[in-house]
């Protein structure tokens, strides 16, 4: 390819004190966040508010499984050719690459892959939120504190080509205006929020509004990323579908992944921010599903409709009418990050080609081995239409 890349999905290895750097007083206190190392002095093991952080085998990260070692079996099994998985999929885990924490090593590496920009997600700061949302005082410093760490290992816009992504929950909506105002003033370009009910509410309840009124007047992009961790989705599917002596059974662990995972999150939460009007009440709102696959939208589309259909302009949604089909008025406001080894041409039929970005989930072992990989999945497409989902729609979400 003759330009750039902008990788839309990219993440970084925490260091250890992302939490701590900037910890509150009260943090500090109650001795929130704790590293404890176990009995062999080997392996450390981190705790949130006395909760065993347990997602995350080893949350130092060194060492770690290399760029996508688990791609290859990813593949098979989306194309039904493997039906079973090992820990061995993942390769032999090797030291740290200082690129993974280092901002201008990784410029220089981002130099080598061909990748202009990227945004950057977290690894560890996405499987947090549910270890702290029994107190939202703590749920709300530990974000805060996780987002000046941010700012400083990373920056919001580095060197205009690293856009290290921070996060903000969706309890308190006082305490997400606040925050979302701190990191708009310090330059955030884009933020991501946890897909899924908004403890209670639909993250599109009028509730939330001066927090997506301030998203609206800002421009900032909006982002729904995967997660892992204990949520509202995982302690529901323990009270409905597994008693808690048999929680931890294995085909219990499997049914759970499948029926609370993220990419089914997706799809209720970009139906609810549709069927509740949010994109009525501030129609400049930009949205994008990142690392929650595809899998999902030819359903969400056809429940959207369905929903809505040939009633649409007489259902009213807080007050307002929708308008338009539901589904237009998901392509008008959603963009989809597939997976690399979907159907992603087959994505650009459904919701137009200027609504796809690519995400090669780089360095992670699910991820693509090089960001320049994911172009195999678009062969058929022509070459605006490559150059379209590589670079130019992600330029234009950050940058306009």
């Amino acid at each position: 390819m003759d330009y750039g890349l902008f990788d839309a999905d990219q993440h970084y290895y925490e260091a250890e004190d992302c939490l701590t750097r900037y910890a509150s007083k009260r943090m500090q206190a109650m001795k929130s966040v704790r590293w404890l190392t176990e009995g062999d002095g080997k392996r450390r093991r981190l705790v949130i508010a006395d909760k065993l952080t347990t997602v995350i085998g080893n949350p130092t990260f060194d060492p770690i499984a290399r760029p996508g070692a688990f791609h290859e079996t990813l593949k098979k099994l989306q194309a039904g050719e493997d039906r079973t998985t090992t820990a061995a999929a993942y390769g032999e885990l090797v030291p740290i690459d200082p690129c993974y924490r280092d901002r201008d090593v990784r410029l220089k590496r981002m130099d080598e892959q061909g990748v202009e920009r990227a945004l950057l997600f977290p690894t560890l700061g996405v499987t947090l939120e549910g270890y702290a949302d029994h107190d939202p005082e703590l749920l709300y410093d530990l974000m805060h504190a996780f987002n000046l760490w941010l700012e400083d290992d990373w920056g919001f816009a580095y060197r205009d080509r690293i856009y290290a992504v921070p996060y903000i929950p969706m309890m308190d909506v006082e305490r997400s205006v606040a925050e979302l105002e701190s990191l708009l003033d310090r330059g955030a370009r884009a933020i991501t929020l946890r897909p899924g009910p908004a403890y209670g509410r639909s993250p599109a309840d009028p509730y939330f509004d001066p927090f997506w009124a301030r998203v609206n007047e800002a421009g900032v992009l909006v982002t729904f990323h995967a997660y892992e961790g204990p949520s509202l989705q995982s302690r529901a599917f323990r009270d409905l579908w597994a008693a808690p002596s048999q929680g931890q059974r294995m085909e219990d662990i499997i049914l759970e992944r499948a029926i609370a995972s993220s990419d089914v999150q997706a799809m209720e939460t970009f139906v609810a921010l549709v069927l509740h009007n949010l994109f009525g009440r501030f129609p400049k709102i930009r949205v994008a599903a990142v690392e929650l696959g595809s899998g999902w939208v030819p359903f969400a589309l056809s429940r959207l409709d369905h929903a809505g259909g040939l009633l649409s302009r007489q259902i009213k949604a807080f007050g307002t009418t929708l308008g338009d089909l539901p589904s237009e008025i998901f392509k008008r406001h959603v963009w989809v990050s597939p997976w690399p080894e979907e159907d992603v041409p087959g994505l650009t039929g459904l919701i137009g080609v200027d609504r796809v970005i690519m995400g090669s989930d780089w360095p992670h072992a699910e991820g693509n081995v090089q960001p320049g990989d994911y172009a195999s999945g678009l062969a058929s497409l022509d070459d605006a239409s490559k150059r379209r989902i590589m670079r130019e729609n992600a330029l234009d979400l950050v940058l306009q």
